[in-house]
C-alpha cells in the first residue's frame, strides 16, 4: 500500500561477515554515472504532477485519519477527567456510559484503520501504480529509468 513512499533506489545491505564491495567489472566512473542516473529518475519522478498528486491525497487521508481519531480520544480524556456526572450514568446494570465509550475507542480504531484500507485501495493504490508505471518507462529521450 506505501510501496509508492519507499523510494526508488535501496541499497543493498551486506549480509554479517560480509563485505561491501563494488560488483565485478564496474569502475567506479560507471557506478556513478549509474548513481547519477538514477538521482536524475528520482528527481523527474518527485516534480510528476501523479506524484504530488500521489502525495497530497495521501497526506490528505492520513491526516483525516489520524485527526477523527485523536479528537475522539481527545473528547474521551477530557469527558473522563470534566464530566464525571456524565460519564457515570449507568446504560444497562453496571455497564455506563465511560465503559461504552472506552470500548468505542478500539471500535472506531478498527473502523477507520478498515477505511484506510479501501480509500487506499480505490483512490491511491492506482494512482500508485500509475505514477510506478511512468516511472519505469522513463521519459522519452533520457533512456533513463527507475528500476525496482
Amino acid at each position: 500500500m506505501v510501496d509508492y513512499m519507499e523510494g526508488a533506489y535501496r541499497r543493498r545491505v551486506p549480509e554479517p561477515g560480509e563485505e561491501l564491495r563494488a560488483p565485478q567489472g564496474r569502475s567506479a566512473a560507471e557506478r556513478r554515472r549509474a548513481q547519477a542516473d538514477i538521482a536524475h529518475a528520482c528527481e523527474r519522478v518527485s516534480v510528476d504532477p501523479g506524484f504530488v498528486k500521489l502525495r497530497r491525497r495521501f497526506a490528505i487521508q492520513a491526516g483525516l485519519l489520524v485527526a477523527a481519531f485523536l479528537g475522539s480520544y481527545l473528547s474521551y480524556l477530557l469527558l473522563s477527567a470534566y464530566a464525571r456526572d456524565f460519564m457515570s450514568v449507568q446504560i444497562v446494570d453496571s455497564v455506563n456510559v465511560a465503559l461504552v465509550m472506552g470500548i468505542g475507542q478500539f471500535l472506531l480504531t478498527f473502523v477507520l484503520a478498515w477505511a484506510f484500507g479501501r480509500f487506499s485501495a480505490r483512490s491511491i493504490d492506482p494512482l500508485a501504480e500509475q505514477v510506478r508505471n511512468r516511472a519505469a518507462e522513463g521519459s522519452p529521450g533520457t533512456g533513463t529509468a527507475v528500476h525496482r
